[in-house]
């Protein structure tokens, strides 16, 4: 499979209800290798977890809470994307971040959403570390809350989604 790691999709950053995702965000059309039915890796989702509070710990921030709520807006994010084979902030439809945030009814004040379409959690969270605009949102002291999802969508296709807010 070819690496399309974490530097595919541009970060997105909410300040108080300000975008700062540019305005001409695309996706990616994906077809999968060997697909299969959408399917949630808990074992990732842990790890994944694990690993931005990791990078956290060592720039001597607080870690960030699991959030049930925001857990669940990745976990959408990450199903819609396996579903409609797209890789992206902005789905085929024109949703965006900014747009999912607003529906899901969320409250926050700062929040920003890390995406990586890899082969497996350590290179995904690899790629989202030296991506410049992710590893600045695993960093960021606003955010206290996080939420991650991982779904698979084939052997070795997997979507990853971090959710951070206040």
């Amino acid at each position: 499979m070819t690496r399309l790691a974490a530097w595919f999709a541009a970060c997105a950053a909410l300040s108080p209800l300000a975008a700062a995702a540019s305005s001409d965000e695309t996706y990616v059309r994906l077809a999968f290798a060997h697909p299969h039915p959408p399917q949630i890796v808990m074992a990732d989702e842990r790890a994944l977890a694990a690993d931005v509070n990791a990078a956290r710990a060592a720039r001597g921030l607080a870690p960030l809470v699991v959030d049930e709520e925001l857990s669940r807006f990745a976990l959408q994010v990450a199903e819609r994307m396996a579903r409609l084979h797209y890789f992206g902030h902005t789905d085929p439809d024109g949703v965006t971040f900014r747009d999912r945030l607003r529906a899901s009814g969320i409250r926050y004040q700062f929040a920003a959403e890390n995406l990586a379409y890899d082969q497996d959690e350590h290179d995904a969270n690899v790629a989202l570390l030296h991506s410049p605009g992710h590893y600045a949102n695993i960093v960021d002291p606003h955010p206290h809350r996080l939420g991650v999802a991982v779904v698979a969508a084939g052997d070795g296709e997997l979507f990853f989604v971090e959710e951070f807010a206040d």
